[in-house]
């Protein structure tokens, strides 16, 4: 009968050569030689006011790496990278077997986004003085990513309003059911549970409702999306669509059969142009349906109506936009060729980011927590770029 090894797996003291486990070639050596040697973290000390007393910190440059190693693998979590630092042999050869807590790792992550932003300054500069950059096109895009920000507390004035009222309702119903149970004698009094959450729907509600009241005379920071109810028909006002429009006779006759009078033809509103129509005020003022016709029939004498036919690049008076120059440079050949290089260009950089490194949402709220943390991926990425290059192999 055969015989073989004993293939013993039980936890053993080994020595380890800590500096030998960040193998020449890998991100792990690219991102220590980076922190330790070519980049300046100076300005990560500006926090600290430990020199004479307090607890010694853990080094930035620790920080730095395994959180830029972690976020290479696809773990965004700070508990999961602190059990990486105790656990991952490549980790501990980071952090020289001084795993940091997981506050420790957040806390860097979420409150140093001006210092890491210098670093990914410096690693852009190492990146070009190695030839990684080719200096002849730049190209700005963007990527649509979820984050933690509460759908709760996120909405127009209109999504608020609804929500307090859904809240009350439901704490109203609550209370019904449980004073009908009461009447029967044989019943028990409102349980606790419910009572709590009858509390929590009210005070929410309460908060929704106080907000609205201190917010209500500002501008709407979302634009609500959502189509408004229109009124029964025999309320409704006519909209352009009620009017028979003739295009070609560049005519106009109103729902109530009489014509109106064109004002002129392309005037521009905005970015649109069209063709303006007006009511004559014989016909208007005894209108039998002038109250569905104007919106104050009691101050305006006429109706206007527009039809626009087309938009206009820039208004008449007005600077040319951003947008616009952007619009007519990128409708050549040339311009199209360019844009079609984006595909070479910045797209790798979100398929490298969200797929290869399991970017599918931010972890962190607030916009200057966000683009501290975009920050530290975009480093990843452009790390990559030396390791594979053989950088400080």
């Amino acid at each position: 009968m055969a015989r073989y090894k004993q293939i013993d797996t039980q936890p053993k003291f080994l020595p380890v050569d800590l500096a030998r486990q960040l193998l020449p070639g890998t991100f792990e050596h690219a991102v220590h030689h980076l922190v330790e040697h070519a980049i300046d973290l100076s300005p990560f000390d500006e926090r600290f006011r430990n020199d004479a007393t307090g607890a010694p910190a853990y080094p930035p440059a620790l920080l730095l790496q395994v959180v830029l190693a972690a976020y290479a693998h696809g773990v965004v979590s700070s508990r999961g990278i602190e059990r990486l630092c105790r656990e991952h042999v490549t980790f501990i050869a980071l952090c020289g077997d001084q795993p940091p807590p997981f506050t420790t790792i957040a806390d860097c992550i979420s409150t140093q986004g001006d210092a890491i932003a210098r670093v990914f300054a410096a690693v852009v500069a190492i990146c070009d003085r190695e030839g990684l950059i080719g200096r002849e096109m730049f190209a700005i895009d963007g990527v649509k990513l979820p984050s933690n920000a509460s759908k709760r507390r996120s909405g127009t004035r209109a999504d608020f309003e609804r929500y307090a009222t859904k809240l009350e309702a439901t704490a109203h119903a609550i209370l019904q059911r449980h004073r009908a149970a009461d009447a029967r004698p044989s019943e028990r009094p409102l349980p606790e549970k419910d009572r709590r959450r009858v509390e929590r729907l009210q005070r929410d509600a309460a908060e929704l409702r106080a907000w609205l009241e201190r917010h209500r005379a500002k501008p709407d920071a979302l634009y609500d999306k959502s189509r408004p109810v229109e009124p029964p028909d025999q309320s409704r006002r006519y909209q352009p669509h009620d009017f028979q429009y003739d295009p070609v006779a560049r005519t106009c006759v109103c729902p109530a059969g009489k014509s109106l009078y064109r004002k002129g033809k392309h005037l521009v509103i905005g970015t649109h142009v069209g063709e303006q129509f007006r009511g004559a005020t014989r016909d208007g003022v005894p209108c039998p349906v002038r109250a569905r016709c104007l919106r104050h029939p009691e101050k305006t004498a006429t109706r206007q109506v527009m039809f626009f036919s087309g938009r206009v690049t820039r208004p008449p008076g007005r600077r040319e936009t951003h947008t616009a120059r952007m619009r007519a440079r990128i409708d050549t050949p040339a311009g199209r060729a360019r844009y079609a290089a984006r595909f070479g260009t910045v797209e790798p950089v979100f398929g490298n980011l969200c797929y290869n490194k399991g970017l599918t949402r931010f972890t962190l709220r607030r916009r200057a927590k966000v683009d501290a943390q975009w920050k530290l991926f975009c480093l990843v990425h452009n790390i990559e770029k030396l390791a594979g290059l053989g950088y400080a192999a």
